[in-house]
């Protein structure tokens, strides 16, 4: 169990419907501590166009990662200000490349500072079906972004390992014991 600095970042990551909101949700939901949360799913699509949305349908990434970044800091900044004990950054690293920009702001990594948690989820398809009208389509464009999704997060993994950031993984197989693992890895009161 530890307790990070107040501020500090935990980037959360994973495969599309791995529970990722609803661990937040509820973890936030049960705890004692003022915990910000921000989605950077939420931000991107504030951010996007028409067009990109739909290329991110497709499991493309948004292609504007200054902006994001920059909107990123921004949102940190102010939860910190406003007396954030945890910052919850869900939806981020997606790239190896973010998790370098998380190292280099000192988000993550280094004594005091945040760490990274990758939740881990199975039957991700069952999972989505509920969000689709056409489930075919829906379930074939899924898939899509899981395959992407995938390489992208064993080229993170096999980074954030090897220049040893603190990194925990959370099996999401009951939502109960994932919110209870979660909530003592981080050090948190419920």
């Amino acid at each position: 169990m530890k307790k990070y600095l107040s501020g500090s970042v935990v980037g959360i990551f994973g495969l599309p419907c791995s529970g990722k909101t609803t661990i937040v949700k509820t973890l936030v939901g049960a705890s004692r501590e003022i915990i910000a949360t921000i989605s950077t799913g939420d931000i991107v699509r504030k951010l996007s166009s028409e067009a990109e949305t739909a290329n991110m349908a497709k499991g493309e990434l948004f292609s504007d990662e200054d902006r994001l970044r920059t909107e990123v800091l921004n949102i940190i900044n102010k939860r910190r200000v406003s007396g954030a004990e945890l910052i919850l950054l869900e939806g981020m690293p997606r790239t190896k490349e973010q998790v370098e920009w998380l190292l280099k702001e000192q988000l993550v990594g280094g004594p005091g500072n945040g760490c990274l948690v990758q939740i881990m989820g199975d039957r991700l398809l069952e999972r989505a079906g509920n969000r689709f009208r056409d489930e075919q389509d829906a379930s074939d464009l899924l898939q899509l972004k899981i395959d992407k999704q995938q390489k992208e997060i064993s080229r993170m993994d096999d980074y954030i390992h090897r220049i040893g950031i603190e990194y925990w993984v959370i099996q999401n197989y009951q939502l109960d014991l994932a919110v209870k693992r979660f909530a003592h890895l981080l050090g948190l009161r419920k």
